[in-house]
């Protein structure tokens, strides 16, 4: 008994070469599809981000404060 149904091809696999030359092409073409931010937009996300940051700063020091604050309280 076969191990291939009859009528079945087996596919080789492309080359590792052709297989990036698709790979970046496929790339290149979603790239192609972004909808890229305008500059208003792009200072908009970017004021979101910095502000965040500062923010998430701003809490891990005072929780930090707050910690050692209170491991001095007890001695240690």
């Amino acid at each position: 008994m076969a191990n291939a149904v009859a009528g079945e091809t087996k596919q080789t696999r492309p080359g590792f070469f052709k297989r990036s030359t698709l790979f970046f092409k496929d790339a290149w073409g979603e790239l192609k599809r972004v909808r890229w931010p305008n500059r208003k937009e792009l200072f908009s996300y970017t004021m979101v981000v910095l502000v965040t940051c500062i923010f998430v700063i701003l809490l891990i020091l005072l929780f930090d404060a707050g910690i050692n604050y209170l491991l001095r309280l007890i001695g240690l």
